[in-house]
């Protein structure tokens, strides 16, 4: 069954981490002609390779800098039957990508006294009989200890048919903790689904009008939705039945909720990744705050912030997060220290986008002709 994704193991971004090396910040207008053609080439061949080992149908890359382009292209198809060319703005689900905007909604509501991020969740979630212990801090860091409701038996008919949040929440809170909150790191989809509902109990209003009013419309983001997209601009997805690539059930956007539900394309998500790091979407000290480790190492190293996974290349730090939702796959990383930003995001469940990633990171940031973009 299909589902919601948790980080993806980074051994490719140890591995590949240590064997790069950046160059310093350069300016964020776009290259000149003869750096386009280069870049061009060198993310073209990444990506083409990636495309081919992995069996893709279609994928978009997008390579900016402080929200200038740098690179786009699309990749493939973006379904297999009409066999229509993939566009650079062919909508695709995000996935887990979904829970930066949450975060960022939940310090939007800290700066305007709404809530602290100390709080504990049963002063918001009182019905449900959650542990007084867990705090808002821990479900943005995945410290709580909850289980992931993306693991229960239950989860193929919510899917299918679409849940209530009283249903999932209920679920969950009877379930034992995975461990005592704020002792550990398990990453648990459950964290953000509650914290979806935390949204929109305090404000009066739903999720998807939350991100409407604080984050889509500010920072005019066309192509990015909550409900499915238009059919005609978006991607089919797709996942490997053993046989080959077929249609992958479709989630109902409640059972993924504001844990993983949003679809966008890579001009919106580069238009997002610049105003959060600048302060446009949340202040610089939420921010600061958002980017904090939670103490604890993740898979393959690196540590968590409040919906965002924290590393760093040669002392250099990086947020970064990929999702997975039936039939699409997704990933974005920025350097924080120049604002050199990757969004890659494709038509299949069972890609893996870090690798594109990071592959097209070292085509261009370690080449003596290109680094100066990173």
């Amino acid at each position: 069954m299909a589902r919601i994704l948790g980080l993806r193991s980074l051994f490719f971004l140890v591995f590949v981490g240590l064997a790069l090396t950046f160059a310093g910040c350069g300016g964020s207008s776009a290259p000149p002609p003869h750096q386009a053609s280069l870049l061009g080439s060198a993310v073209d061949g990444a990506a083409q390779a990636a495309m081919q080992q992995q069996g893709m149908p279609g994928m978009t890359v997008a390579l900016a800098k402080n929200g200038t382009m740098l690179y786009l292209q699309g990749y493939g198809v973006s379904d297999l039957t009409t066999r229509q060319t993939t566009q650079p703005s062919t909508i695709f689900e995000i996935g887990s990508v979904t829970k930066q905007f949450t975060a960022a909604l939940i310090m939007k509501l800290e700066e305007q006294g709404q809530l602290h991020v100390d709080d504990s969740i049963s002063v918001y979630l009182l019905e449900y009989n959650f542990p007084s212990a867990i705090t808002i801090r821990m479900m943005l860091t995945h410290t709580s200890g909850l289980a992931d409701f993306t693991n229960f038996p239950q989860l193929g008919d919510w899917v299918k048919n679409g849940v209530s949040e009283a249903t999932v929440l209920t679920a969950v809170s009877q379930q034992p903790l995975q461990f005592q909150p704020g002792t550990q790191y398990s990453y648990s989809n459950s964290n953000f689904f509650a914290l979806g509902t935390i949204i929109e109990k305090l404000t009066g209003q739903s999720y998807a009008e939350n991100l409407n009013q604080y984050i889509i419309k500010p920072l005019s983001l066309t192509s990015t939705y909550y409900s499915l997209p238009p059919a005609g601009q978006s991607a089919t997805g797709y996942t490997n039945n053993g046989a080959g690539l077929i249609p992958a059930i479709l989630w109902n956007r409640s059972a993924a909720f504001a844990a993983g539900a949003l679809s966008s394309n890579i001009y919106d998500l580069v238009t997002w990744d610049n105003a959060l790091i600048h302060g446009k979407v949340v202040s610089p000290a939420s921010f600061k705050t958002m980017t904090a480790a939670n103490g604890f190492a993740i898979p393959g190293g690196g540590s968590y912030g409040f919906g965002l996974a924290l590393w760093t290349f040669n002392n250099r730090p990086i947020i970064w997060h990929n999702g997975q939702i039936g039939g699409f796959t997704a990933e974005t990383a920025v350097l924080l220290d120049s604002g050199f930003a990757v969004v890659v995001l494709i038509n299949d469940q069972d890609a893996d986008p870090d690798t594109v990633v990071l592959n097209v990171m070292s085509a261009v940031c370690n080449s003596p002709l290109l680094s100066v973009n990173c």
